[in-house]
């Protein structure tokens, strides 16, 4: 009776496999998508000047007969995406773009079709440092076989490399914003953004082993190195809120020679590093406020760039260095590695070091009057710095 009663739930077990690999069987469709869309839809396409880039799909199986697949720009999907991903794309301008054809065919035999160009053929009515998005979808098929739905659109991620200059901190010069101390405002910020590009020629051989970027000493100060950690690891020195310290230190290991966007993002609950855009390390941090003013004496003079305490400068070079009092999100923070615009909202300060007076001196572009003053009066230019590069 035992030997019926297992050999019954048996039976049961091996219909219930049964019918679930038939179900799986039955459920399996093989799919057209665009192709490297499989993990995103986004493609990103850096262009100098006019450019092209081949767009093509794929299908999850090779064909027997030929397959016509119908492709569009549709600018309509932008703001759809740019709400789902927190981007703020926009479209092309007009007469900047083609599609050099609306079908593509995927051979008998094969499962990838032939390309269609898109191509930027004029880039004279960009906006400098804006980003563009392009969706281009799959509108129909001539023939039995479906489209992956999350792969049905490609968003081509358009950015138009920038030609500019920067900074050479090499020969001891630094610079100082004295106007951050008679500021009121600054004396409680509830969320705050720092942010830059840095190069660093070499990093400091002699103990303690700082390179400084930008900041505060002893409250806000993103630099190079210290006794405790290896000279080219950023890290947050201070994250002084509400009189306690809340420092941070980087995962990332810094190479010379090469450009990186750094920034470190207080938002009420935690101190972030960021680079290039990406979170590098965070810690904790309760909800408080940071005394940007730098006044108390123990803060070497205010907020510098290249500089802190009694030297231990930078020997590299700086661009793109902003001051916010917001936080900063990933997205932003990726979008706007090389420019932004000055009149954003909770933009403090912007210094993008690619001009300076005749003093030396770098004007803060908001109009907010935050000049950064030079130690030296005739600052090295770094010529031909690309970015993204």
């Amino acid at each position: 009776m035992k030997l019926n009663n297992i050999v019954f739930i048996a039976a049961i077990i091996s219909c219930v496999v049964a019918f679930t690999s038939c179900k799986k069987a039955a459920d399996y469709r093989d799919v057209l998508y665009f192709t490297g869309t499989e993990q995103t839809p986004a493609t990103k396409f850096t262009i100098d000047g006019p450019g092209s880039i081949g767009v093509s799909v794929t299908s999850s199986a090779k064909l027997n007969n030929d397959l016509k697949i119908h492709i569009q720009v549709q600018p309509g999907l932008l703001d759809a995406y740019n709400k789902e991903t927190g981007k703020a794309y926009k479209f092309l301008p007009d007469g900047s773009y083609a599609l050099s054809t609306d079908n593509i065919v995927i051979r008998s035999g094969s499962n990838v079709s032939e390309s269609a160009a898109f191509s930027v053929t004029s880039v004279d009515n960009f906006e400098e440092g804006t980003i563009y998005c392009v969706p281009v979808t799959i509108t129909s098929v001539e023939g039995n076989m479906e489209v992956l739905q999350s792969s049905k659109t490609m968003y081509l991620i358009i950015n138009r490399t920038i030609i500019t200059k920067a900074v050479n901190l090499a020969n001891s010069n630094y610079f100082t914003v004295s106007s951050f101390a008679s500021d009121p405002s600054l004396s409680n910020i509830s969320e705050l953004t720092m942010e830059c590009r840095v190069y660093v020629n070499s990093f400091q051989s002699a103990n303690p082993y700082i390179s400084s970027v930008m900041g505060i000493e002893e409250n806000f100060l993103l630099r190079f190195g210290d006794v405790s950690i290896e000279k080219n690891q950023l890290q947050l020195a201070g994250g002084l809120i509400d009189g306690k310290k809340y420092p941070v230190t980087s995962a990332t290991k810094f190479s010379t020679g090469q450009w990186y966007h750094v920034a470190v993002v207080y938002n009420g609950s935690s101190v972030r590093l960021y680079v290039n855009g990406k979170l590098d390390a965070s810690t904790e941090a309760p909800k408080g406020s940071i005394n940007f003013t730098g006044t108390n004496g123990t803060y070497m003079g205010g907020f510098h760039i290249g500089f802190s305490e009694t030297g231990r400068k930078l020997n590299g070079y700086v661009s793109e260095a902003r001051v916010w009092t917001r936080a900063l999100t990933a997205n932003e923070l990726q979008d706007n590695l090389c420019y932004v615009d000055p009149t954003s909202s909770g933009l403090l300060a912007y210094w993008r070091f690619n001009d300076t007076n005749a003093s030396g001196n770098v004007t803060d572009l908001t109009g907010h009057g935050h000049t950064a003053v030079g130690a030296s009066a005739s600052p090295i230019w770094v010529e031909g710095v690309r970015c993204p590069e």
